[in-house]
């Protein structure tokens, strides 16, 4: 979609999506037992989406930009994120030579690095690093359960937020977002402050290096008259050899009652149209006089078709302790499947 006549060179908007399932196995094993179920899901790779982004040059070298994204679950037709409409992302924004500021709901500063650090390419199911670090790290394709232990895992999409995203000065680049909770008058939040969201991310990005430093900060609502504090600190890098690409992390993750360290490293290596990549993820929480840990492995192979169209077949597995719990969670995933893009 584009603007007709004479202002097309100025303003434009682009409809784009992806469309991700796969066929498979799934089984999840509570203390030894479970039950493995033939499965048809979404989002092997990445997340289904559909969205719409646009630009329109003011002139004097700034734009105004927008996007509005969509995810749903092509296995069932259902909306994704909760069944909101935009659930993705949706913001408006202004882009010059000094940066990009830009307001609505959109990705923290943390999420993206850890997404340009995380094992085979950040991928939605197939990624050990979602199932063994923290609670609410599973990938929601599974649909398998969590298997994760420790702290929450940090908020990748904040609302009410305002970011501002840097141009490179010489391969670093930096951005910061804040999200406003709009809650200190509710219940439970009076006399403290409300559940704002802060994150920071500084990289370096030149050539066949990538490395990087993220923080971020979620307070709780108040319990008990006290408020808590999510902190997570995330150094990660990759490496591109030509022949072999090596990513790694290393997170620190804690509040008043666990503190988790975690890491994980991955390899990719590419074969003309063909790719396969590799990753190993390893948790460790202590908090409420218990000690746990989490690990599991991935593997995930693609074969292009064209530039749009992509198959894949991908395995995963992973061992922890749900909120600490007793009982060790397994979950392995196995999936054949095909990502289009458009």
């Amino acid at each position: 979609l584009a603007a007709s006549g004479a202002a097309m060179a100025q303003s434009s908007v682009t409809l784009y999506g992806v469309a991700d399932v796969f066929v498979g196995s799934a089984k999840t094993e509570v203390g030894g037992a479970g039950l493995r179920q033939n499965v048809v899901n979404t989002s092997g790779i990445n997340g289904s989406r559909w969205g719409l982004r646009g630009s329109e040059d003011l002139g004097g070298g700034m734009k105004a930009i927008f996007t509005l994204e969509s995810g749903f679950n092509l296995d069932n037709g259902s909306s994704a994120q909760g069944g909101q409409l935009f659930g993705r992302q949706a913001f408006v924004g202004l882009e010059s030579g000094f940066g990009t500021v830009s307001l609505g709901r959109q990705y923290s500063a943390y999420d993206a690095l850890h997404g340009a650090t995380n094992m085979n390419g950040d991928a939605f199911t197939f990624n050990a690093a979602s199932g063994t670090l923290n609670v609410n790290g599973a990938s929601p394709a599974s649909n398998i359960g969590v298997s994760a232990n420790g702290m929450a895992d940090y908020t990748s999409r904040v609302n009410n937020s305002i970011a501002y995203t840097s141009p490179s000065f010489s391969g670093f680049s930096g951005a910061v977002v804040y999200s406003f909770g709009e809650n200190k008058n509710t219940v439970g939040n009076v006399n403290g402050d409300a559940t704002d969201n802060a994150s920071v991310h500084i990289k370096y990005a030149n050539g066949p290096l990538l490395v990087g430093y993220a923080y971020q900060q979620e307070k709780q609502a108040v319990v008990g008259g006290v408020q808590d504090k999510n902190k997570y600190n995330l150094v990660g890098a990759t490496y591109d050899f030509g022949v072999v690409k090596l990513n790694g992390s290393y997170n620190q993750a804690k509040n008043n009652t666990f503190k988790d360290k975690e890491y994980q490293v991955g390899v990719a290596v590419p074969f003309g149209a063909a790719a396969i990549s590799a990753g190993y993820a390893h948790s460790k929480s202590e908090g409420l006089g218990v000690e746990a840990t989490g690990k599991g492995y991935s593997i995930l192979g693609t074969y292009d078709l064209s530039k749009r169209t992509r198959l894949y077949a991908g395995a995963q597995n992973t061992k922890a302790f749900v909120l600490n719990s007793p009982l060790e969670t397994e979950t392995t995933v196995y999936g054949l499947g095909v990502r289009h893009s458009f």
